[in-house]
């Protein structure tokens, strides 16, 4: 995510820089103080959704039309956070003619976008990121990228998924070593990490590398604050006493003063979990993406099943294209193409899965999927996304201040 002061005159820009000098002022005395979510206010962010267009209702939807106006048009490029990317572009070509190019971009992709915009240079006709409250903040609501949500699949889709489109969801996992500790998890409450027993052996990816993991705390704190209450008293039998807003900010705050081991990404939290031979190996959080390691590289990550409150977060990806792209036609039928079942079928081997009833899920291997149908993983809401955004620096900085 890129907050930024923007010099220039729009009014996208001015929100930005406000909203930079307002977290500043708001980091001084943070120990005091709470997003809105915890004094109530949070219902004054709700988002808008905009009304459909023509071709986002069953009814207005023609998907010959739409490849026939697609196939006027130029090429395009797509950038996503996946190197499966390449591969869905390929296939797209293949199946419409179109060239597609596929491009990795892991970070920076909102800034990038909205400078492309801001020259009259779009590059990037597609955008997918798990950056979902940035693109809302930065880039919808500053008409930079457009939502669009194929009409033959609108209602197939929970309203949550809608306004950002939500293309795929992706579970961020708490996991174990099931070569050390067995098909049990050996945690069982959320709150054991905070504990002297897992002191400096709990292993997460730098939580300041990417906004996901500050957009589930804030979702937590702002919907699910007392089941982590209830977990801490479940825990240590009393209720929680703190000077904190609630208790995701004292959990937080207690997980970061336990000397937690930090990582550039999951994929060497999942070389720190899973690697055989140890004797004493960390508890990790990763995606379900790195269970693959399992098999091609002999590790054991297993999901800790049945951790209370949650055995991790929903982190999905929105998918949008840009709104200057001289291609929308051919942008539109690359968002239908990756998010029917042929698109989705290259990532779902990684864990990832449609909020449509119209895209089947691949194998279950690792029990991801049934653990979400379980409610096992704390749910992504897309209602105050203004408010996940404008408190992203906040958490950044009790996550500093506490280590």
């Amino acid at each position: 995510m890129s907050i930024r002061p923007d010099t220039r005159a729009t009014a996208g820009s001015f929100r930005r820089t406000v909203a930079v000098s307002t977290l500043a002022l708001v980091a001084v005395g943070l120990a005091a103080c709470a997003p809105p979510a915890a004094s109530g206010d949070a219902q004054l962010d709700a988002i808008e959704r905009p009304e459909l267009a023509p071709d986002e209702t069953a009814d207005g939807f023609d998907l010959d039309a739409l490849v026939a106006a697609a196939q006027k048009e130029g090429p395009i490029t797509v950038y996503d956070e996946t190197g499966k990317v390449v591969s869905i572009a390929e296939a797209f070509t293949a199946k419409y003619g179109i060239p597609a190019t596929g491009v990795k971009i892991e970070t920076n992709v909102l800034d990038k976008v909205s400078k492309e915009s801001a020259a009259n240079n779009v590059i990037g006709d597609v955008v997918a990121t798990s950056e979902v409250p940035g693109v809302y903040a930065e880039l919808l609501q500053d008409g930079i990228l457009t939502n669009w949500v194929p009409g033959d699949m609108y209602d197939t889709l929970p309203e949550v998924a809608t306004y950002p489109l939500l293309s795929s969801d992706n579970q961020m996992i708490w996991t174990y070593n099931s070569e050390v500790y067995g098909d049990t998890c050996p945690v069982e409450n959320i709150w054991e990490l905070t504990d002297a027993d897992w002191k400096g052996n709990v292993a997460i990816p730098d939580p300041e590398s990417r906004t996901v993991f500050t957009t589930a705390w804030n979702q937590a704190a702002r919907d699910h604050a007392d089941e982590f209450a209830a977990a801490y008293e479940e825990h240590y039998g009393e209720k929680l006493e703190t000077d904190q807003p609630t208790a995701v900010h004292e959990w937080v705050s207690r997980l970061a003063k336990n000397s937690p081991a930090i990582f550039k990404n999951d994929e060497e939290v999942s070389d720190a979990v899973g690697a055989p031979g140890q004797q004493k190996p960390p508890f990790g959080l990763m995606w379900a993406a790195k269970y693959r390691n399992n098999a091609e590289k002999g590790y054991s990550n297993a999901p800790c099943a049945g951790l209370v409150p949650f055995a991790g977060a929903s982190t999905p990806q929105t998918l949008a294209y840009a709104t200057k792209t001289k291609s929308p036609n051919a942008a539109k039928l690359y968002i239908h193409f990756a998010t029917s079942q042929e698109g989705m079928e290259f990532i779902m081997p990684d864990g990832k899965s449609s909020f449509s009833s119209l895209v089947a899920p691949p194998s279950d291997p690792h029990g991801v999927f049934a653990m979400k149908d379980d409610g096992e993983f704390q749910p992504f809401n897309t209602e105050y996304l203004q408010d996940d955004y404008t408190n992203t620096v906040t958490w950044q900085d009790l996550w500093r201040s506490a280590r």
